[in-house]
Formats: structure tokens, C-alpha cells, sequence
């Protein structure tokens, strides 16, 4: 065999081999469940149970407000195909979203009350996503079983962490956010004065709530990142307080990373 056929055979057999592998990863995106998630609160949640064997698309960017989310027709597109609509249940869009879809995807509702960054409820929210994938696709229910073990289990890792660095935080007084509430709660702070949108506050408002800041001395205002800095930054200055600004969703892949951050966060501030 001539160098030339030789070089034709290993040619063709590279061919055959890409259209091989080229095949088989159709196939195996053809065989993951598609779930869309509203927030990336619940898509880091199926990725993490799921893993490959899941398709995940979340809706909102990590970084909007999913309340005050406009929909766009790539949403709708995106959201064809879909198995499951999975959303926390307070989403006002989307029922609006479900209507302009021709194949509408099965609605769930997470069914978790309160904030899923608090990691008790986000463990509760970890096991419903579990038992729904476990019962659309029965054949790997061992597989997201073993999953969930081990993703609650690294939460627990960094609870244990943040209990065990706490003790400098419990009982700061603060004025935060009425959407991080719930967070500063689970860490024992002492909140003095929540607030809500800046679109929702009026300048007689605004005036009581530093006038109080002031009176209470409260040492650290925090604001959330989904809805503004405005409003916590301005009170922060006049109170002679510091600011930060927590999330109250994963902005990468990782909620334990979040978790992590916004504990880090709230420890430097009041260093």
C-alpha cells in the first residue's frame, strides 16, 4: 500500500470516527430531561443533582430582580422543550410565559417557604428537586440520590465553618434590605429597621429610617444586590455606618460559593 492510500485509509477512518462521536453526543443530548428554572437559586440546584444528566436553562440572569423580570421571546424559545417549568412560586410572568408556548412543559412549585439562601431552606428545596427527578427518570434514582447526599452534605461543611466564625457578628445591630431578612435572621444579627425598593420609598420614609439608624447606632447597613444599593448606601452615610451589599442569588454556578461570599462579606465589613 502506497504512503498516499495509506494516508486515505487513516483520513476515512478519522471520518467515521468523528461522525461516530458526533452521533452519540446528539443522542446523549436528545436523552437529558430539559428543565427550565425561573432563578438561578433553583438551576444551580438541578445542576447539582442532575449533573449530566439534565439539561438546565434558568430564565433570569443571576444578577436581575425575578420579580421585576420583563420577558423576551428567547425566553419562550428557550423554554420549548421543556419537561418542566420549575419557578419558587411567587413569579407573577409566569403564567404569561406558559401561554405563549405551543408545547407548555409541566409547572412545579419548589413548595419551600422563606428565603433559599438560608441553607435549612435550601436543603428542603435540594430534596424536592431530588424526589422530581428521581420520578421523571426512575432509571437514575440511585445516581440523584447520591448527588443530593453529597451536595446537602457540602452545604452542612460550610454551615459548620460560618457557625464556628459567627460569634463576632451575633446580635450587630443593622438596617438592611426586607429581602435579606431572613439571611441576617439565621446569623443572629439584630435588625433594627427594614427597607424596601427605592421606588417604593418616600422621601418622609427615607428621612425616618436614617433618623433611626442614627438613634439606634447601628453599625452596618446591607442592602441587596437583585434590588439596588440606592437606598441602604444613602442611609449608611448619614448613619456613619458601613455598607455592603449581599446576593440573594448564586451569581456563578455554586450556591455554597454564595453562601460562602456573603458570609466573608458581612465579617470583613465589620472588621
Amino acid at each position: 500500500m502506497s504512503t498516499r492510500q495509506v494516508k486515505n485509509v487513516v483520513l476515512f477512518a478519522l471520518l467515521v470516527f468523528s461522525l461516530v462521536i458526533h452521533v452519540h453526543c446528539e443522542q446523549s443530548s436528545a436523552d437529558k430531561i430539559k428543565i427550565t428554572t425561573t432563578t438561578s437559586l433553583l438551576g444551580t440546584i438541578v445542576k447539582a443533582i442532575g449533573k449530566e444528566q439534565i439539561d438546565v436553562l434558568t430564565i433570569v440572569p443571576a444578577g436581575m430582580c425575578p420579580g421585576h423580570f420583563d420577558l423576551k421571546a428567547e425566553n419562550v424559545k428557550g423554554l420549548s422543550g421543556s419537561r418542566i417549568l420549575l419557578s419558587h412560586g411567587w413569579e407573577k410572568w409566569t403564567g404569561k410565559l406558559l401561554a405563549a408556548v405551543d408545547n407548555k412543559p409541566a409547572l412545579r412549585i419548589i413548595g419551600v417557604q422563606g428565603n433559599l439562601m438560608v441553607p435549612d431552606n435550601h436543603k428542603q428545596a435540594a430534596e424536592y428537586v431530588t424526589s422530581l427527578l428521581c420520578s421523571l427518570d426512575q432509571q437514575h434514582r440511585v445516581f440523584y440520590t447520591e448527588n443530593f447526599v453529597a451536595y446537602t452534605s457540602t452545604i452542612d461543611s460550610i454551615v459548620k465553618n460560618i457557625v464556628e466564625r459567627s460569634a463576632s457578628i451575633k446580635g450587630i445591630k443593622v438596617v438592611c434590605s426586607e429581602l435579606q431578612v431572613e439571611f441576617l435572621q439565621w446569623l443572629g444579627m439584630d435588625i433594627v429597621l427594614t427597607y424596601r425598593r427605592a421606588e417604593e420609598l418616600t422621601p418622609g420614609m427615607m428621612a425616618e429610617a436614617i433618623k433611626q439608624a442614627k438613634h439606634e447606632q447601628v453599625r452596618l447597613v446591607v442592602d441587596n444586590l437583585q434590588s439596588g444599593s440606592d437606598v441602604g448606601l444613602a442611609i449608611a452615610e448619614e448613619a456613619n455606618a458601613k455598607h455592603i451589599v449581599l446576593t440573594n442569588f448564586p451569581l456563578g454556578n455554586s450556591y455554597a460559593e454564595a453562601l460562602a461570599q456573603n458570609f466573608s462579606s458581612l465579617v470583613q465589613a465589620l472588621q
